[in-house]
């Protein structure tokens, strides 16, 4: 039999759900409205609130409520009335729907910059929406391509937003129809600035660039027997972890009942609030990684050396500040390839690459060389598939 009561209950907390998200962006609306208002509220003596509303004539008249909510009821019935409507401010609604949407502060804080980068100071920033066609984005794109080297992804981004802006003002009732739905964005793709190709050599490690490397971290060790951070570059060339993964990683994630590594923690950068925190690998999925002798050692040498200097955490690279950040170790990454020897500075991700082809070239399945690295079969083929010998593509 059909629980009816439950049934009730799920759909009553759904109901509450979407009343709840309604009334927080009707508060959203209203907050905008009130701070676009110019004039302070006051609290008089008489006990009346009071502030003023611009006139007709230009100039103000004063308005006067026993209660403040009355008078702010007046002050957003104004100001809805005569709702902002230039790009600049329908962008700002525009990115507060996206953060009701639940969308990362990260993407908001790409929203953000790209802001800045793209449309702060130009003339669609003041453009009413009102007033733009497919003819005004033709130019304001042509203008902008004009003055700046843009990459296609970047005007493919932007494209998104613009578009985002106006389908809220269609929402919103200001227009009828998207202007960007009539704009053939791939005839700008060859003004865009063109990506630089790099060649197979400067994606992967040689094999004399991965011994050259070797020696560099086992000189590094013996010059500072307590840093970590030559260990945790050995350990990327070993397991091909992102570096967000490296920093993330835990003791608890050692397995050595099984020889495994599960790679489950990554760290991760709030670039709205510039602060770190440990969330999931990149999809979003644990993967399982052998644990080698080799790798085995090298964490136990790892730990020898916290336990020794007083650094030992929950997270496998640790230092005197506690973890080491994801950006740290690949600066260090950096710094010990960016000398004669190697073909450019190397990236933890060069690892990542070299590692995955290593073992696409020694016969291992690609299924397999996927579920261990974490990606898909199509971006590993296309952008992780090199054949390490003599540097070329892996067919």
């Amino acid at each position: 039999m059909n629980d009816v009561n439950g049934y009730d209950s799920t759909i009553k907390y759904a109901i509450m759900d979407i009343v709840g998200a309604i009334n927080k962006i009707e508060s959203m609306k209203q907050d905008r409205y009130l701070a676009m208002h110019p004039y302070s509220i006051t609290h008089s003596a008489d006990g009346y609130y009071r502030t003023y509303l611009p006139a007709d004539d230009g100039k103000r008249k004063q308005i006067k409520k026993k209660s403040k909510s009355d008078l702010e009821k007046v002050v957003i019935d104004y100001w809805t009335k005569r709702s902002p409507t230039s790009s600049k401010e329908r962008y700002a609604v525009w990115v507060d729907r996206q953060k009701l949407k639940g969308v990362s502060d990260n993407t908001i804080y790409k929203y953000q910059t790209d802001y800045a980068r793209f449309l702060k100071g130009k003339k669609i920033e003041k453009r009413d929406v009102r007033t733009i066609d497919e003819e005004y984005l033709e130019l304001f794109f042509n203008e902008l391509l004009s003055e700046k080297e843009v990459p296609y992804r970047a005007l493919k981004a932007l494209f998104g937003y613009l578009k985002g802006v106006f389908d809220k003002s269609i929402r919103d009732g200001l227009i009828e129809s998207n202007p960007c739905l009539k704009i053939d964005l791939p005839l700008y793709k060859r003004r865009c600035e063109q990506a630089i190709v790099k060649m197979p050599e400067e994606r992967t490690f040689s094999q004399s660039e991965k011994n050259r490397l070797i020696n560099s971290l086992n000189k590094k060790r013996k010059e500072r027997p307590d840093d970590v951070l030559p260990y945790a570059v050995e350990l990327a060339l070993y397991t091909g972890m992102r570096v967000g993964e490296l920093s993330g990683l835990m003791w608890n994630d050692i397995d050595e009942v099984n020889k495994r590594i599960i790679i489950r923690h990554s760290e991760k950068l709030n670039r709205l609030t510039n602060t770190f925190y440990i969330s999931t690998p990149k999809n979003g999925k644990t993967r399982i990684f052998p644990l080698t002798i080799e790798i085995a050692e090298l964490l136990k040498k790892i730990k020898n050396v916290e336990e020794k200097y007083g650094y030992l955490t929950e997270f496998v690279s640790s230092n005197a500040d506690g973890r080491i950040h994801a950006r740290v170790i690949s600066g260090y990454m950096k710094r010990r390839t960016s000398n004669e020897g190697f073909t450019n500075p190397k990236s933890i991700h060069t690892a990542r690459r070299t590692l995955n082809s290593e073992l696409l070239a020694s016969g291992a399945p690609r299924t397999m060389c996927c579920a261990m690295i974490g990606n898909t079969e199509r971006v590993n083929e296309e952008y992780y598939t090199y054949d390490p010998p003599r540097v070329k593509r892996w067919k």
